[in-house]
């Protein structure tokens, strides 16, 4: 048996030398790269459509300094943090690699641990990021050689200037200079451990992307300090509460950024891409090609910000966002996560999930009209019970008859409700996967309230299918790249889906173009033709306009971070003044281009009308023709919506009131439309007593099948299982959003 044992474990033993003969045995000549020097770093571009640098980091190219000359605080703090044992291994420390190997065996997983300075230095100078075992063999071969070769203070110097800091500071002056506007000589202790502990997460622990990660981090490294002897248990009661003085003009000078949240967006989906790190990412030498329209981008962020300033919308988390798209390419034109990225990096586009309000009723009607409904079909707006959910309509009121045209344009709540019962939730669920929402949704019927959240990116694109005659388009922001040789090595090829028959297509945008003549989007018209939706979550949370034209599709979100009612805020107001900011100036050089709705159901101004009820207690069931009742005198017909009049318009545009000395708003004088009640205010009862139980009469709802107009092919089921769920996202940027329980949304009180 111990023969046996000895054997396997020579086996063993051989096959391990073997192993690492073989990943050691062509490692770069670090002679010659010592006696020659680093070459400088390749830099990585982020290029807009028409070839304009939008970010490039390149002016601190190895800017070496003497050890001498910078602070002794950050040396000591980055022994204290990285290596503590730097002067007593000779490039690679046992006690570290013990330390790492039961680190792996407790996570069951590589993790990174047990490098030294010099196997660091090993890697930023002779080898990538990839996390192997053979890149570990040989990095710690490199750094013995290393220590073979140089002193400790040189193999430090060469650490410093060789280590990448974030922001495209690649070594310890560029990081100086970049974040305090100073030379490394002059690093106070708090500066120097916040720059002592970003090596390992560059990003993760920028200041300009993430201040209280980095505030945590320093501390965490003079809490090293003070581990080690170097500062006193005082000092750094003293250092932590120190706050970080940061240069806006140092980053300025190192980095062209010219529309942050999407070169954000940009790197992240690269990185993915090439399993890149970042600092791997900014010495690639890459060449990004990407859709911004560069233009585009300028109004935007200049319609987010000075339209935001004009509701007084001033404090840090009174927030907007927009996103324009190509509907017919997927290509993203312009991306505005958030008023000022300095401020606030959270990206609000591709990241906050937040309630669409009455934006997705949308979903509710496409699905419907693809299911043979006619955009005249009459439902009767009444008190109703479902279970024990009793929705209700913004105004606790209810208007009598009306089509399916006119409840979309007025944003009501009830015929929404009754149309979603009787297609059931699953079939909407469906429709709005199928037209791009990737957020998880369970289908209960306060779904078509806004009872599940969205993000701004997926429900701009998803309306794009309407846009573009029915044919989905995943949205995409990067159109090539390029190496550093100018080879090319990733080209997007848009994927394209049908979706949705013509027949649909048609009728809803000529439903929603009566979104913006005469209904809730008035005041984002812009001369042209346009269609479209807004949406106003309960207690004004959320208010969103997404909106297009042929060629165009363009969402805007406002809302606060911290998920406070943004009083009388609606998606009528602010975000179409954005959208109207944006897209009447981006737009004024392209030609104007008109809907092709030729395979649309019939649509007139009849359609658009309410139907008054004289008797509730012998009304129509609401299943559809009430010309008898008409006849009879038991229902009597409206006037047709008059555009010019914003009482008949629940969303029209309202001046904001003076924020308050906290930023918020005061209340609005209270008009002839109400405001939306308390969570728990009774519902409104007609004279009959209480509400009794909805129940959805018999539909001749047709099934989904050809119509004229496919560009090819009826849309393939979508895969549920394949699903993209959504991971906890930043507090600061919304609350989560599930349904309620018994399938209730805020009492149903949403605004439209």
């Amino acid at each position: 048996m111990l023969r046996n044992l000895f054997a396997l474990l020579l086996i063993g033993v051989m096959a391990a030398s073997g192993y690492i003969f073989a990943v050691t045995r062509d490692l770069p000549p670090v002679e010659k790269v010592l006696r020659d020097g680093i070459n400088p770093t390749q830099w990585t571009q982020v290029l807009a459509s028409n070839g304009t640098p939008i970010m490039s980091f390149g002016k601190f190219h190895h800017e070496n300094v003497r050890l001498k000359d910078v602070s002794p605080y950050f040396v000591d703090a980055l022994i204290a943090t990285e290596d503590r044992r730097f002067y007593q291994h000779h490039g690679v420390d046992p006690v570290a690699v013990v330390r790492a190997i039961v680190s792996d065996l407790t996570h069951k997983k590589f993790r990174e641990g047990g490098s030294t300075i010099t196997q660091q230095l090993a890697r930023n100078v002779f080898l990538s990021n990839e996390r192997s075992m053979s890149r570990k063999i040989r990095e710690a071969a490199l750094a013995m050689q290393l220590e073979d070769k140089l002193t400790k203070q040189q193999i430090l110097e060469l650490y410093v200037n060789n280590t990448y800091f974030g922001e495209g500071a690649y070594g310890i002056k560029a990081a100086s200079q970049i974040y305090f506007g100073k030379s490394p000589s002059r690093l106070s202790v708090p500066e120097a451990a916040m720059l002592a502990g970003m090596p390992q997460a560059p990003t993760g622990y920028s200041p300009f992307h993430n201040l209280q990660g980095a505030l945590d981090r320093r501390n965490e490294v003079l809490q090293n300090l003070v581990e080690v002897g170097k500062i006193t248990a005082e000092e750094f009661d003293r250092y932590k509460s120190q706050p970080i003085h940061l240069s806006m003009s140092g980053r300025n000078l190192a980095s062209a950024d010219k529309a942050p949240f999407f070169n954000r967006y940009v790197i992240e989906q690269v990185m993915k891409y090439f399993n890149l790190d970042e600092q791997s990412f900014w010495q690639s030498g890459l060449k990004i090609y990407t859709t911004l329209d560069l233009n585009g981008q300028i109004l935007a962020e200049n319609a987010v910000s000075r339209q935001s300033a004009a509701y007084g919308r001033n404090l840090l988390r009174q927030q907007a966002a927009l996103v324009s798209i190509d509907p017919r390419t997927g290509a993203i034109l312009a991306y505005v996560g958030g008023k000022n990225y300095q401020q606030s990096q959270f990206d609000r586009v591709s990241n906050a999930v937040r309630s669409p309000g009455s934006l997705f009723k949308i979903f509710t009607y496409t699905t419907a009209v693809d299911r043979g409904y006619e955009p005249n079909r009459v439902y009767l707006d009444e008190p109703v019970r479902i279970g024990s959910w009793q929705p209700q309509n913004y105004d606790k009121s209810h208007h009598g008859y009306m089509t399916i045209a006119r409840a979309l344009i007025t944003s009501n709540n009830i015929v929404a409700v009754k149309v979603i019962n009787e297609l059931g939730a699953d079939a909407v669920v469906h429709m709005a996967e199928q037209m791009g929402i990737h957020t998880p949704m369970e289908p209960y019927l306060g779904l078509t309230l806004g009872g599940s959240g969205v993000k701004l990116l997926d429900i701009t694109s998803a309306f794009g299918v309407l846009a573009n005659q029915g044919v989905r388009v995943e949205p995409y922001a990067i159109d090539k790249i390029t190496d550093d040789s100018g080879r090319e090595i990733y080209r997007e090829h848009p994927v394209k889906t049908n979706v949705l028959n013509r027949t649909t297509v048609d009728t809803m945008v000529k439903m929603m173009v009566g979104v913006i003549e005469r209904g809730t989007g008035r005041a984002a018209a812009i001369g042209r033709p346009m269609a479209g939706k807004t949406g106003t979550s309960d207690n004004y949370h959320d208010a969103w306009l997404v909106a297009f034209t042929p060629d165009v599709v363009t969402g805007v979100w406002v809302g606060n971070d911290n998920n406070t009612p943004m009083p009388n805020m609606t998606g009528g107001s602010l975000p179409a003044s954005i959208w109207r900011a944006f897209m009447q100036p981006y737009m004024a050089s392209r030609p104007v281009q008109n809907f092709d709705l030729a395979y649309s159901k019939a649509l007139d101004e009849n359609d658009f009308i309410t139907y008054n009820i004289k008797n509730l207690s012998d009304k129509d069931s609401g299943n559809g023709d009430v010309v008898s009742d008409v006849q009879n005198g038991e229902i009597q017909q409206d006037a047709p919506l008059d555009p010019a009049s914003a009482d008949n318009a629940p969303e029209a545009p309202v001046a904001p009131s003076a924020p308050s000395q906290d930023g918020t708003y005061a209340p609005m004088v209270d008009n002839d439309r109400g405001r939306i009640p308390a969570y728990d205010a009774p519902v409104a009862q007609d004279s009959r007593g209480p509400v009794p139980e909805y129940t959805a009469p018999p539909a001749p709802v047709q099934q989904p099948q050809p119509m004229p107009g496919y560009a090819s092919a009826p849309p393939t089921p979508i895969d549920r299982s394949r699903r993209s769920r959504v991971e906890p996202i930043d507090p600061q940027a919304g609350l989560p959003l599930v349904p309620p329980t018994g399938g209730r949304t805020e009492g149903g009180r949403n605004r439209g």
